[in-house]
C-alpha cells in the first residue's frame, strides 16, 4: 500500500486525516506529506514522545500509570484526540516500543495502533521483528494499507460492512 492510493482514496470521499505519533516520531506524517498536494487531506500531526506530552494532548494520566504509554487503551486515547485536536474525519496513532531494548517492563517491537474513522474507532497489537528503524517503518506501513481498508469498508463497501463489523473488535465514539 502506497501513501498515494490512500490520499486518492481520501481525497475521492472529501475525508481528512491527522495523526498522534509517538515510537515513530512523526514518520507516518513525513511519508504521507511528501504526496504533492498532501495538504488537501492532511491537517497535522503532533508528535508526542514522551508521556507528559501525551498527556498534555488528552491522553489521561490515570491511562499511563495503569495501562502505560505502550498499550491498547493508549493508542485508543491518542486516535480519538489526534481526531478532535484537527478536526479529522480519519485518524491514526503509533505507540510502542520500537528497541533497542524493553521499556515498561514490554518487549520491543510491541505497538498498538489506533485507528478512527468517522465515528468507528479501532486498535490493533502488532508483535514486530527487526531494527528500530524496521518497525518504525513497518509500523506507517500498516497505517496506510489498515486506514485504506477501514475507509474503503466506511465509504465504499457499504453493503458489505455490515457482515464484516461482526468480526472486527471496534469501539463506537
Amino acid at each position: 500500500m502506497e501513501q498515494k492510493e490512500l490520499f486518492d482514496l481520501l481525497n475521492k470521499h472529501h475525508l481528512t486525516l491527522s495523526s498522534m505519533e509517538s515510537l515513530t516520531g512523526g514518520l507516518f506524517a513525513s511519508t504521507f506529506t511528501s504526496i504533492p498536494g498532501a495538504s488537501a487531506v492532511f491537517k497535522g500531526t503532533v508528535v508526542a514522545y514522551n508521556n507528559s506530552i501525551k498527556e498534555q494532548f488528552g491522553v489521561k494520566g490515570q491511562t499511563l500509570d495503569v495501562n502505560g504509554a505502550i498499550s491498547a487503551q493508549c493508542a485508543k486515547e491518542m486516535a480519538a484526540r489526534a481526531s478532535i485536536l484537527f478536526d479529522s474525519d480519519v485518524a491514526i496513532s503509533f505507540t510502542g516500543n520500537a528497541g533497542p531494548s524493553e521499556s515498561e517492563e514490554k518487549p520491543v517491537g510491541l505497538v498498538f495502533v489506533g485507528v478512527k474513522v468517522g465515528t468507528r474507532l479501532y486498535t490493533y497489537e502488532l508483535h514486530l521483528h527487526g531494527e528500530r528503524n524496521d518497525i518504525r517503518r513497518l509500523c506507517v506501513s500498516f497505517g496506510f494499507k489498515t486506514i485504506y481498508e477501514k475507509v474503503t469498508e466506511q465509504y465504499e463497501n457499504i453493503s458489505d460492512n455490515v457482515a464484516q463489523e461482526s468480526s472486527v473488535e471496534d469501539n463506537t465514539l
